[in-house]
């Protein structure tokens, strides 16, 4: 069972002893490790050198005998870890007082707040579950050791047999080195089954995961990037390939002064339109795994996901328009990019269509002395 980590941060050395003896080693059968800290300075070292899941702590420094209208707000130390951790990973954090919450914090599903005055850490237990509820703590330290276990066996099984060809980028090219690594991991990370004992692909994944969301690419568009009005919410799909979009310095404008954009149709309205036949809606059902023929020629229609505030589309390569860049800037906001092999099929459709070329029928019956007649009698064996 992993064991997840907990920073535990308080200055008074009676309160922090208590709470070391009373507080529960599991939470929601999620098992926890507390590392004591005496000092808000010792707290902010630890959180440079050491991987914690979770930060448990009090929100102000311990001043004895003042009064909690005497508290300032140079003695809310706390909001120096949440802002130091947030620079570096993420963590989630449970901050305990007996006093008022400084207006600088802010609280949320991963920053959370407990009275320090509740009976037997209830208040501080309530808050242990809601954070562990989210998942997002047990999934940080999951994809932490994943990461480990990938790079390791990378290293050990490929990069060490061939060493003696790649040495040579450890000195010339270190940064070309790291990226090879990099990308074997991201790669073992995304698209492999973390459940398998080998390597193996994922074969059957969730709608989400045709997204890069948001997209990483900055200020350049890309190819499979999906915009969306910001008047109308009508969305598009860029067709444009990337390398006519991308900006070779800082501040140029792309080598596309117009960016190709296929319209979309929400799956709702094409099943309403489409789906009164009982071969039209299996025909949409069907194609959910691969482009549509409904409403011709084959591959029209390219189903999207949807996915956060993106409504399940249907994407319409009959329905072209191109954009002056500068229209696509000022009207449009990128919503999410498709991730490969999605865009590459996208194109591969939209090439289909467009690259068809049609040829008369041939008169194939004057071409029938080619092939023998189905009456005549065939050959028997001897």
């Amino acid at each position: 069972m992993t064991v997840l980590r907990v920073l535990l941060v308080e200055d008074d050395p009676e309160t922090l002893e208590l709470l070391v003896e009373t507080l529960p080693a599991s939470v929601s059968n999620q098992a926890l490790e507390y590392d004591p800290c005496g000092s808000f300075e010792e707290a902010l070292k630890r959180l440079e050198t050491q991987r914690y899941d979770l930060v448990l702590t009090d929100i102000y420094r311990d001043r004895k005998g003042a009064k909690s209208g005497d508290i300032t707000k140079e003695d809310a130390a706390a909001i120096e870890l949440v802002t130091a951790m947030r620079q570096r990973r993420f963590c989630g954090f449970i901050f305990f007082t007996t006093g008022s919450l400084p207006e600088t914090l802010k609280l949320g599903p991963f920053t959370r707040y407990a009275d320090k005055s509740s009976p037997e850490n209830k208040a501080i237990i309530t808050e242990l579950e809601a954070l562990l509820a989210t998942g997002l703590p047990q999934m940080s330290r999951q994809l932490h050791e994943e990461l480990d276990r990938s790079t390791r066996s990378y290293i050990w099984e490929f990069v060490e047999e061939k060493w003696d060809r790649l040495k040579k980028y450890a000195t010339e090219k270190p940064k070309l080195l790291e990226r090879i690594v990099r990308r074997r991991a991201a790669l073992q990370l995304g698209r492999l089954d973390s459940a398998a004992t080998e390597h193996v692909e994922l074969d059957v994944i969730e709608g989400a995961e045709f997204y890069i969301y948001p997209p990483i690419s900055g200020d350049d568009y890309r190819l499979g990037e999906i915009v969306r009005n910001k008047k109308s919410g009508e969305h598009r799909v860029i067709l444009t390939p990337h390398c006519h979009l991308v900006r070779q310095k800082k501040g140029e404008k792309p080598k596309a002064e117009f960016v190709l954009t296929a319209k979309t149709e929400s799956a709702s309205a094409m099943i309403a339109k489409h789906g009164k036949g009982g071969k039209d809606l299996d025909r949409l059902r069907r194609h959910i795994q691969s482009p549509a023929d409904l409403g011709k020629p084959s591959g029209r229609y390219w189903f999207l996901p949807g996915f956060l505030d993106m409504q399940d589309l249907y994407c319409d390569l009959l329905q072209l328009e191109s954009l002056p860049l500068d229209t696509l800037e000022d009207d449009f906001e990128s919503v999410a990019v498709l991730d490969t092999p999605f865009a590459e099929a996208l194109q591969a459709s939209f090439n289909a269509i467009y690259s068809v070329v049609g040829l008369p029928n041939l008169n194939t019956a004057s071409f029938s002395h080619l092939f023998p007649s189905d009456e005549a009698p065939k050959k028997q064996e001897s």
